[in-house]
């Protein structure tokens, strides 16, 4: 299929590589310089900044993909509402069957261990998770199928924030905060998954969590890393009540996506072998 996506960055770039992998034809709009995959057209434009993007009207693409993060200088309002409206104000509806907009489970705004699914009503407790729900409400009245796709705490070789923490005291959690995460290349992987669903005209819902299904204590992440690193435990105070949110998804799991890791020890483990 034709695929326009929006965004190339870390996690954009694994999903670029795995659509090319699969076969389809991708397209991509950065705003950077920087090459994109082989085998990928690209079309330099900031879809933030610039609201007429006449280039995108020439596009006859199938599936839509906005992936953007913010940069420097813009707002998550700027980057995923302005942006996306953009987008959408200008790339051709002729072809187009379906819309996934990357989203985040930071948009559940509960904070007590209560447990999330997809089927969780959301009610967004700060600014940012209001700026992806108004995000994704932009997709209510397209004429084509469309998924938000709510990620939670996306993990990889290079997002190492919990292999420092481990080694700093001080980043230790004083609460028994509950956890969410997906290793980058699982959450590339499901994407492509979904657009294999789509090429089969697999009916896909309006949104769903991506993540692995497995919730852990930040402390009990952080003491199993420390016994991989032989790094000494910190002291630390009884635990006070907990916070957080505990996540699971429903879809991806019955639709036949099977992940790479499992969990946190799986992932994890894969990238302090290749760190060793």
């Amino acid at each position: 299929m034709k695929v326009l996506q929006i965004g190339c960055g870390g996690l954009g770039t694994l999903i670029a590589q795995q659509t090319l992998t699969h076969g389809h034809e991708l397209t991509i709009v950065r705003r950077s310089k920087q090459a994109v995959p082989e085998g990928a057209q690209v079309l330099h434009l900031d879809v933030v900044a610039d609201e007429a993007l006449p280039e995108l009207a020439e596009l006859q693409p199938e599936i839509l993909l906005y992936c953007l993060a913010p940069v420097e200088g813009q707002s998550y309002q700027q980057t995923y509402v302005q942006g996306l409206k953009n987008v959408l104000a200008q790339v051709s509806k002729s072809a187009l069957r379906h819309v996934f907009f990357i989203s985040s489970t930071g948009i559940y705004g509960e904070h007590e261990g209560e447990f999330i699914d997809d089927s969780t009503a959301v009610v967004p407790a700060d600014a940012d998770g209001q700026v992806m729900l108004d995000a994704e409400r932009l997709l209510y009245d397209l004429p084509c199928g469309h998924s938000a796709l709510r990620v939670s705490g996306i993990y990889g070789p290079q997002r190492l924030y919990l292999l420092r923490a481990v080694q700093d005291p001080a980043r230790w959690p004083k609460q028994a905060h509950w956890t969410n995460r997906i290793h980058e290349l699982d959450v590339a992987r499901a994407v492509v998954h979904l657009y294999e669903l789509l090429a089969n005209d697999v009916v896909l819902p309006a949104h769903c969590i991506v993540t692995d299904g497995v919730p852990a204590l930040q402390h009990e992440v952080l003491q199993w890393m420390a016994g991989q690193l032989q790094v000494p435990l910190p002291d630390t105070p009884p635990m006070q009540p907990q916070s957080g949110k505990r996540i699971t998804n429903q879809f991806l799991p019955q639709s036949g996506f099977k992940l790479q890791f499992a969990d946190y020890q799986a992932g994890y483990a894969a990238i302090l072998a290749a760190n060793a």
